[in-house]
């Protein structure tokens, strides 16, 4: 049977940051955590979603200075959710149909965590 991404993400801690704080700040917390995105919270509530491929193109891209640059300049605003009780197999389409890596886990207004395809990929009832 599929496991849902509560089960995925069970004792994982969410690991976000605030809207203010800066780029490097953020991809600070990402290798400190060994995540590939934090969630971006103000107020307790999701505002954004900061990633290995935000961070990159970031960094490659421009040369603006990570150290003065908010997250909130370079995030992925409003980003597309999954419920806690959805099925590995549901998060794990949803990402390859969007093309992304990484899904907050949402508990009605509240983020449980954030699931990612290699999380879902290896999962007991993938097929591949």
């Amino acid at each position: 049977m599929d496991r849902t991404v509560r089960e995925i993400i069970a004792g994982t801690p969410v690991v976000w940051v605030k809207p203010t704080c800066s780029v490097r700040e953020a991809a600070r917390a990402m290798y400190d955590k060994d995540v590939g995105a934090v969630v971006v919270m103000e107020e307790g509530r999701l505002r954004g979603i900061f990633t290995e491929r935000d961070a990159l193109r970031f960094f490659a891209a421009t040369r603006r200075n990570p150290y003065t640059i908010d997250v909130d300049v370079v995030m992925t605003r409003d980003p597309v959710t999954i419920a806690a009780d959805s099925s590995a197999a549901q998060a794990r389409g949803l990402m390859l149909a969007k093309g992304f890596r990484h899904l907050p886990v949402m508990d009605g207004d509240r983020v449980l965590g954030v699931v990612s395809l290699r999380g879902v990929a290896f999962d007991s009832s993938w097929p591949g």
